[in-house]
């Protein structure tokens, strides 16, 4: 993605991480991803480390009416009192009550928090002109997303909605709406243009695979062998059209985030359970 849709805003020469009170780990990446860009032009990799941080971080302060119109929450476990400065077209946000105090001055109105960022990043309206992170903190703790950028920013919401939903599995019920609402990235072999159909030791049969976000799939390309790098491909997918498909090429399942952490397989059962109730 282009340093003009979403990027750290430029950095001073004269940067320190001296940091601020109650630093937490969306300010801690947005820290280090200005440390690398003094030295080199930022890469995917980069960017993709900062928008995880970001869709992972749950101390989000929002506007309060914000929250209400574009995804219903009117209770905040903590309310800032800013004075009503009439309707912005960039949306602030912060990443906590700290980085609020610093930014007030440039918002509007009573701001909320805290917040899950894969909340945020889903229900990002087309509408405003941008995402501002921390107005009023030094550079290098703030982030800004041009209108453009939204749909991959809310793809990365919805990724780590995901990724937490299964790692809760065995706790709860098949995350079906999670499944379904999100745009995975699917394993295909270049040549064919078809689905990459690879075994595993658990499941008898082929399976597809697919990955929740774009630093996943790199971490799986990095960890083929040189020679087989180049025959992998990728293409987006939207949830139901992935679990469609992998059942009518017959196959045993699928795994998601192969080789990761946390890596999940599903099975041809499972896949039915995901997609046997139409909404």
């Amino acid at each position: 993605m282009s340093a003009d849709v979403w990027s750290s805003n430029p950095v001073s020469p004269a940067f320190s991480s001296s940091g601020l009170p109650g630093a937490n780990a969306a300010r801690a990446a947005l820290e280090s991803f200005a440390l690398r860009a003094q030295a080199q032009p930022p890469t995917a990799a980069d960017i993709d480390q900062v928008m995880r941080s970001l869709a992972e971080h749950d101390g989000w302060f929002v506007p309060v009416e914000y929250g209400h119109q574009a995804w219903g929450q009117s209770v905040f476990d903590q309310t800032i009192p800013i004075p009503d400065r009439g309707p912005l077209a960039m949306l602030s946000v912060f990443t906590d009550a700290e980085a609020a105090a610093l930014g007030e001055a440039s918002v509007s109105g009573d701001y909320g928090g805290p917040v899950a960022g894969a909340t945020l990043l889903q229900y990002l309206d087309p509408g405003l002109s941008s995402l501002f992170v921390n107005p009023g903190s030094p550079r290098e703790h703030q982030w800004y997303i041009e209108a453009s950028g939204f749909e991959i920013a809310a793809g990365w919401g919805t990724a780590i909605a995901v990724e937490r939903a299964l790692a809760n599995w065995g706790n709860t019920v098949m995350p079906r709406s999670e499944l379904l609402n999100h745009r995975f990235q699917l394993l295909i072999e270049r040549e064919l243009q078809a689905p990459a159909q690879v075994f595993l030791p658990d499941i008898d049969g082929v399976v597809a695979v697919c990955f929740t976000a774009s630093d996943r799939t790199a971490e799986f390309v990095a960890s083929l062998p040189p020679p087989t790098r180049g025959l992998a491909d990728i293409a987006p997918i939207e949830g139901r059209g992935l679990f469609e498909l992998v059942r009518t090429m017959g196959a045993a399942g699928v795994v998601i985030n192969a080789g990761s952490d946390d890596q999940t397989a599903l099975t041809s059962e499972d896949i039915t359970e995901i997609i046997g109730v139409r909404r």
